[in-house]
């Protein structure tokens, strides 16, 4: 990848950070960043390994985790202020991804491995996922 396109998916990425609790599709993102759809996905995948909409469900989901273990904020809330449609599609988004229920993980122990945990410090460094 050039240097260009790895600015690019760094941009997108701070982009997606900031706005990780509105409802973001690859659609939304596409339009932010100027790109088809279909290109956006391509060199998104290719830069970082996952495809846009599997890192954009990801990172939601390990900041749920995180507020499931700091916060009391119902696991509803926290679902629908993420943008999943029912408690039923997050549990099992969030079971299939942490292995453990929603419940199970805030009232455990068990602290996931934080694969997208954290954030961004700064343009260009610590991105999450990316293999630039």
């Amino acid at each position: 990848m050039t240097t260009f396109t790895k600015d690019v998916i760094n941009d997108i990425i701070s982009w997606i950070e900031v706005n990780i609790d509105t409802p973001l599709s690859v659609q939304c993102v596409a339009e932010y960043s100027g790109y088809s759809k279909w290109h956006l996905q391509r060199i998104f995948k290719k830069e970082t390994g996952l495809t846009l909409g599997k890192y954009i469900r990801n990172r939601k989901l390990t900041l749920i985790a995180q507020n499931l273990k700091n916060s009391n904020e119902p696991i509803l809330s926290l679902a629908c202020r993420y943008g999943f449609e029912s408690q039923q599609s997050f549990t099992r988004s969030f079971t299939h991804y942490f292995s453990v229920s929603p419940h199970r993980y805030r009232t455990s122990d068990f602290r996931a491995e934080y694969k997208y945990i954290h954030q961004p410090s700064s343009p260009g460094r610590n991105r999450p996922v990316t293999k630039i």
